[in-house]
């Protein structure tokens, strides 16, 4: 099951030497600061990976607004 997941994800369509892929060898998406990741979406054309990116994104704004005294 798990192979047929990543054999999907949108990550396995980027080039390996493009700037994204050689940014995110380097820095966490789940943990980078917030206004990296807009820059990050903001630096990508529409499709898969940009969405990917929105959907690491909000799933980080939903966390800092679910966490107790946020």
């Amino acid at each position: 099951m798990a192979d047929a997941i990543l054999s999907t994800h949108p990550l396995r369509t980027l080039p390996e030497d493009s700037d994204l892929s050689c940014i995110l060898d380097i820095e966490d998406p789940y943990r980078m600061s917030l206004g990296r990741l807009e820059d990050l979406i903001a630096a990508q054309p529409a499709g898969e990976i940009r969405g990917w990116l929105y959907g690491v994104y909000d799933m980080r704004r939903a966390a800092l607004y679910a966490r107790p005294g946020a």
